[in-house]
């Protein structure tokens, strides 16, 4: 008998559990008993989605609405739909970084903006704008904004596109953007549509009768036309200038060798417009 007794005691921590199962039951029962049941609803979002949310019904209580009331229940449904629209146009927005987002307000421009960019010029380097790493973005915002403030009929649709080609093209080719900014202010003042005495054509003034096969077997340019492009112009100096380091294993023979003799006053004037730029950056506090 004792040992029986023994075995049907129970112990404190034991009551205690048992206390509180029995309150969480008597919650849930007061709480079903006052109409806080979930209600499940099914509608159709602007972009002809069907939209399953599950929610209180004291909150949007469908089930409570009856049928001679369609319009109350219409406006409950347009209201969810446009909630749950302008969530997902949110979560669509391109993620750029302080610096860009500072740089296109200046200019008085948005992240829309960029979009649109990108579906006029599918194959920009803007499209990799929002995948490049915070300090990538932060040398766009840098380049853009310059371009911008040393020539001002470059077009902020251009000023955008040859900037974030110079960043993502520097990065292909393993060239400084530094150096590639100064070759292409010396060279046309970032103006794309520039062509020389000498037959020289874009950003980067590149001669095509000396380059054209290694443009086409890469791919950046068919015709000679192609190097007005911002981008393509910019991919085939940049392009040019690595093949030169790596040649003369140096930087300064490099120049020379893009400027096609040995100069010190073009070396020179590159590196002004290289300390024109840090001075520009250090300006915008990005």
């Amino acid at each position: 008998m004792r040992k029986l007794r023994k075995l049907r005691r129970i112990s404190l921590p034991q009551i205690i559990a048992l206390i509180f199962i029995a309150a969480a039951f008597a919650a849930s029962a007061t709480q079903a008993g006052a109409g806080n049941k979930i209600t499940t609803l099914r509608t159709i979002d602007k972009y002809g989605d069907i939209v399953i949310v599950k929610t209180n019904a004291t909150e949007v209580d469908l089930d409570g609405l009856t049928a001679n009331n369609p319009d109350a229940k219409d406006k409950q449904l347009n209201a969810l739909g446009k909630s749950i629209a302008k969530f997902r146009l949110a979560a669509e927005q391109p993620l750029f970084e302080d610096s860009v987002l500072s740089a296109l307000s200046k200019m008085g421009l948005n992240p829309e903006s960029v979009t649109a960019w990108t579906k006029r010029h599918p194959k920009s380097a803007l499209n990799e704008l929002e995948k490049m790493t915070p300090s990538m973005q932060t040398k766009v915002a840098n380049i853009a904004t310059f371009i911008r403030s040393v020539n001002g009929k470059i077009d902020k649709e251009t000023a955008w596109r040859e900037a974030a080609a110079i960043v993502h093209y520097c990065a292909k080719y393993n060239i400084s953007t530094e150096l590639a900014v100064g070759v292409a202010k010396t060279e046309s003042n970032f103006d794309p549509s520039l062509t020389s005495k000498a037959g020289a054509r874009g950003v980067m003034q590149v001669m095509w009768k000396y380059h054209a096969g290694m443009l086409q077997a890469k791919g950046i340019a068919a015709t000679q036309e192609q190097l007005f492009d911002p981008e393509r112009g910019i991919e085939s100096g940049i392009l040019l200038l690595s093949r030169y380091v790596e040649a003369y294993g140096s930087i300064q023979k490099a120049l020379h060798r893009y400027y096609g003799k040995v100069s010190s006053a073009y070396a020179n004037k590159i590196d002004r417009n290289v300390a024109m730029l840090q001075d520009h950056s250090a300006k915008t506090g990005f």
